[in-house]
């Protein structure tokens, strides 16, 4: 059996505090066998790791958080990012076309961003679409004090129960994993699509040790530092990082605060 985590956010994400490196480090430390960074409407993060990957020995799934006009969506699998601000059904649609598939991340819970079940039933009796939203996280590390809804509410749905990290810091890659019958990233599918997916939740402190982590980390951030492989427990400034991955990211953040 493999583990994956298809939720997690780089430094691409505006509120995120890890390189690429420093994720792929993690998941290898962990033992995760496949992972998806999924940016915020931004895909750069996850094609940097597929060409990084191979030196730490884990497999990535190209993916991407789509800011749909109904909520937040999971894209994996994709060969181009989908535009932000369609709704949930053109999204999918989208993804599908490029041979993709997507996951609902945490549902049902009220909060911002979140998928209601109104949107996804309506992906589900859609017959242009239906076929493309594979999976529901039942477990999102993020939000584990409101999946209780998202839970009970999966028994009666055709989707694959995943369990993320939604990671936006180092040491919660992993926290949250999906188990899967094989190790590769194939088989990982094959399981979305035969809804054989066993959830792995996470088990440790509450989730107010992240948001703390989380707040100490992005405003280290602010002042150009953030979590990189030579020491995944330690920032390191960011001129230590490639001139060119800075450049993204500086770019990145000036959008964001216009």
């Amino acid at each position: 059996m493999g583990t994956a985590d298809l939720h997690i956010h780089s430094i691409y994400s505006y509120d995120a505090t890890t390189t690429v490196r420093g994720i792929l480090k993690q998941a290898a430390d962990v033992g995760l066998n496949v992972i998806a960074i999924t940016d915020h409407d931004e895909v750069r993060g996850s094609l940097e790791a597929q060409q990084l990957a191979p030196q730490y020995g884990v497999e990535v799934i190209p993916g991407v958080e789509v800011s749909t006009s109904d909520g937040h969506l999971v894209a994996l699998f994709i060969k181009s990012q989908p535009p932000a601000g369609m709704t949930l059904n053109e999204t999918l649609l989208h993804i599908g076309e490029q041979g993709g598939i997507a996951i609902a991340p945490h549902p049902f819970n009220n909060l911002p961003h979140s998928l209601s079940i109104e949107a996804v039933l309506g992906a589900l009796t859609d017959e242009r679409v239906k076929g493309f939203l594979k999976g529901i996280e039942t477990h999102n590390m993020g939000t584990q004090n409101f999946d209780r809804v998202a839970q009970k509410l999966s028994i009666y749905l055709p989707l694959a129960k995943i369990a993320s990290s939604d990671a936006h810091i180092y040491w919660a890659v992993g926290a949250g994993r999906t188990s899967f019958s094989g190790t590769t990233a194939r088989e990982l599918r094959m399981a979305l699509e035969t809804n054989t997916t066993v959830p792995i939740p996470y088990e440790g402190e509450s989730s107010s040790k992240a948001v703390l982590s989380w707040v100490r980390r992005i405003m280290m951030r602010q002042f150009g530092y953030a979590s990189d492989a030579r020491s995944a427990s330690t920032p390191v400034d960011t001129q230590q990082i490639s001139n060119s991955t800075l450049i993204k990211i500086k770019n990145k953040n000036k959008r964001v605060n216009k």
